[in-house]
């Protein structure tokens, strides 16, 4: 028997699937996920996600390193932002970073809250994605933009449902509209999400450079994947 896939559009409705025991695939293409996964990948030790930006203010006070975003614009008081070019291996590397996103982080409180134990997927890290994927229900939640859905995070949904697609059931309607989207899109990624309402924020506050590199598929091997340290949440790299 196949094991079931299925798509939540926005972290508001993650209560509407109760689907115990599934791996909860948080997606935030623009750009947490692809902040988190790179960051990663340039050896960060541990990234711990925040809700609020006054929780990554107080981290900051205490001197710990933050990165801060709202409004894709880094908070004055963080040394980083959510722009996957700030986070190399020379500033981050062997180091704990307490992370805070206008969508991203949110969304992976709000799945953790669930029950969900929560891998961190973009084009980025597609593949090494699915392969965790395998044998595995999965919930792949998208992180959207303050509550509505967003095509960026809903085409990296489409990929992953495609690359699924053999090993995995795609029987719900949006799980199967998912393959359709992937199938109409997947040559144009630029220029699609060009034409989504978050591409202009990006361009206004002169981020639209990142664009490039997070529509770039497996562009890393790294899966940033929850764990618990006592009651405090974290990500790491699964290896």
């Amino acid at each position: 028997m196949k094991n079931k896939i299925d798509i939540v559009l926005s972290p508001e409705l993650i209560p509407a699937y109760r689907q115990p025991g599934s791996v909860a695939v948080v997606i935030d293409v623009l750009r947490a996920s692809t902040t988190i996964t790179t960051a990663m990948a340039h050896g960060a030790k541990a990234i711990y996600p925040l809700e609020t930006v006054e929780e990554a203010e107080a981290r900051a006070a205490e001197g710990y390193l933050v990165g801060a975003e709202r409004n894709v614009v880094r908070c004055p008081f963080a040394q980083f932002g959510n722009d996957p070019a700030e986070y190399t291996e020379e500033a981050i590397g062997g180091k704990e970073i307490y992370f805070t996103t206008t969508n991203g982080t949110r969304t992976i409180k709000a799945a953790i809250a669930e029950g969900y134990r929560v891998v961190v997927g973009t084009f980025v890290n597609l593949s090494a994605v699915a392969r965790f994927c395998q044998g595995q229900d999965v919930l792949a939640i998208c992180a959207g933009w303050q509550g509505r859905p967003s095509k960026e995070d809903t085409l990296f949904a489409a990929a992953l449902c495609d690359a699924l697609s053999e090993s995995h059931e795609v029987v719900t309607d949006v799980s199967q509209m998912m393959v359709e989207l992937w199938q109409a899109h997947k040559g144009s990624l630029t220029e699609y999400i060009k034409e989504s309402n978050h591409y202009p924020r990006m361009v206004k506050a002169g981020k639209e450079g990142a664009l490039d590199f997070c529509l770039t598929i497996d562009a890393m091997e790294v899966l940033p994947i929850t764990e618990l340290e006592g009651e405090t949440i974290k990500l790491v790299r699964h290896e």
